[in-house]
């Protein structure tokens, strides 16, 4: 059983990043369990030179700790994603050898062109399938013969279902609402949903705590949990932190950067217990350490609390 914080080096984390993190630690710490630390920086264009080393100050310096990670190694090292193509490259692999994905040639243009592709969420409208048929794939390859393939994960006719600890029920249709996903881009790089998955399965990870943003990539990653045989941990997508004007916490502003609030002379208990109040774990914003935050709480207690600030 362990609990992990996967934050990405794309920059410094904001406030929203931070209170994810707090929430991640309060929940292995509370079960009793290890928590994790891996740095999730596979999309190497995005990562920022210095990036990760200031993520671990910043957490250490707020009283964050963990049991396992970058710089302090452990069982299931290596924890930076750029480190671990090896374990994608085999996950790949199985997944090859069960004929589940195929090379798919369509630019987003002939998806969005397609008259049958809904439009769905963040990612983009749902992929019509249309490299899925082998004739129609080897029709594109002709007349784009340069074109190098991304690979598409072949998604059966199912509902997933599972219970969120914070969401609830969440049920969604891979093959209506998801539709068949990229694992691997075309420019070589493996998709998120795939390490992801790898990483979690890997590590043994039992519970993941994370920001509601990606509550629609998890039943795509529970399909590919099953079919690589790793246990699905339990998720918990907490509340998105936002701005006065109601608008999502961004790093590309960096108006809620931990350096700023440094620079305002905030210490890290203060810093900790605007977190806690804002997400109300605490009935009024006063300075706390994460240790003194715990002494308060049991499991149950911070899911309760999480529910009743929705």
């Amino acid at each position: 059983m362990s609990g992990r914080y996967a934050p990405s080096p794309s920059g410094p984390l904001h406030l929203g990043n931070l209170r994810t993190a707090l929430l991640a630690w309060l929940q292995a710490r509370l079960a009793g369990q290890p928590l994790i630390l891996r740095m999730e920086d596979l999309d190497l264009p995005r990562v920022k030179p210095g990036s990760s080393e200031q993520i671990l100050k910043d957490l250490r310096w707020l009283g964050l700790d963990w049991d396992q990670g970058a710089d302090i190694g452990g069982p299931a090292a290596p924890y930076e994603q750029s480190a671990r193509k090896p374990q994608y490259q085999q996950a790949f692999q199985q997944l090859l050898d069960q004929d589940l994905i195929y090379p798919c040639y369509c630019s987003r243009k002939d998806i969005q062109q397609a008259a049958s592709a809904p439009h769905a969420d963040e990612y983009g409208p749902i992929y019509p399938g249309t490299c899925r048929d082998p004739g129609k794939r080897a029709a594109i390859k002709r007349r784009l013969p340069e074109k190098i393939a991304a690979w598409r994960y072949c998604v059966p006719t199912r509902t997933i279902e599972f219970e969120d600890r914070i969401t609830g029920h969440i049920s969604q249709s891979l093959d209506q609402e998801v539709g068949d996903f990229i694992i691997k881009r075309a420019d070589g790089l493996f998709a998120y949903q795939l390490a992801v998955v790898v990483d979690d399965g890997m590590m043994a990870i039992t519970d993941v705590v994370r920001g509601a943003d990606l509550l629609d990539s998890t039943a795509r990653q529970i399909e590919l949990f099953e079919t690589l045989g790793y246990l699905v941990p339990t998720f918990w997508h907490v509340p998105l932190m936002m701005d006065g004007a109601g608008a999502r916490l961004s790093k590309r502003d960096g108006a809620d950067s931990l350096e700023v609030w440094r620079q305002q002379g905030k210490n890290a208990k203060a810093v900790i217990g605007h977190l806690a109040f804002s997400v109300g774990l605490i009935d009024e914003e006063r300075a706390i350490s994460p240790l003194e935050l715990a002494q308060g709480l049991t499991l149950d207690l911070l899911r309760d609390k999480l529910l009743n600030h929705l």
